[in-house]
C-alpha cells in the first residue's frame, strides 16, 4: 500500500472506543512505555476529548483504522501546554494541544502522522487558536522527525507525566485573515 492510499479525516464521536484499542495497542506493542506516555488514559478520558477537541484518524481504503491523533481544547486547565510555555491566563484558550498521535507498526513509514498533524492545522485555521503544542520523548526520532516535518519546533524539554523527560513542541497559527 502507498502513503497515498490512506485516507485522513476526522473521528466521529461513536469512534472513542476505536481510538482507545488503537492507543492502548500501539502503547502495549511498546518495548519502552515511557516512549509513549498513555497507560493512564481511558476511553471516557477519549470520549471527553472528543467531545472539546477532536480525533483525526488515518484509515486503509477499505476504512480500517491505521492511526489517530487527539486534538485537545484545555483551556485553563492544567493539562494546556501553554502553563509549560509560560502563557498567560488569559491566552491560554488560544493553545491546543495534539495528543497521543498514534499509527499501527504495520501501517508506519507512510508519513500519517504528518498527514494527521497537517489535517488537525487546516480544521484549526480560522479559529481563535494560535498556537498547537505536543509533547514528544527524546528518546522517539521518528515522532520528533513527523512533527518537524509538519513545522513544529521544539520550545522546551522539561520532566511531564511522572518525571517523564519530554520536548514540548510548538507550532504558531496565524489569526483568520493573515495567511
Amino acid at each position: 500500500m502507498s502513503a497515498d492510499d490512506y485516507r485522513i479525516g476526522t473521528a466521529a464521536p461513536q469512534e472513542a472506543g476505536s481510538l482507545y484499542s488503537l492507543m492502548r495497542g500501539v502503547w502495549e506493542g511498546l518495548e519502552d512505555k515511557s516512549l509513549f506516555a498513555v497507560e493512564d488514559l481511558d476511553e471516557d478520558w477519549v470520549r471527553r476529548q472528543l467531545e472539546t477537541g477532536f480525533g483525526v484518524t488515518a484509515r486503509t481504503p477499505d476504512g480500517t483504522l491505521a492511526g489517530m491523533l487527539m486534538v485537545c481544547r484545555y483551556g485553563r486547565d492544567a493539562e494546556n501546554l501553554g502553563f509549560d510555555l509560560g502563557y498567560p491566563p488569559e491566552a491560554l484558550e488560544q493553545v491546543c494541544n495534539l495528543e497521543c498521535a498514534a499509527v499501527l507498526p504495520e501501517h508506519r513509514g507512510h508519513g500519517l502522522e504528518s498527514r494527521m498533524f497537517a489535517h488537525a492545522e487546516a480544521l484549526l485555521r480560522g479559529t481563535d487558536v494560535r498556537l498547537m503544542a505536543m509533547t514528544v520523548s527524546p528518546d522517539n526520532p521518528a515522532s520528533l522527525r513527523s512533527a518537524e516535518r509538519a513545522g513544529f519546533r521544539v520550545a522546551l524539554t522539561k520532566k511531564k507525566y511522572g518525571g517523564l523527560l519530554r520536548h514540548v513542541l510548538i507550532k504558531p497559527m496565524p489569526a483568520a485573515g493573515e495567511e
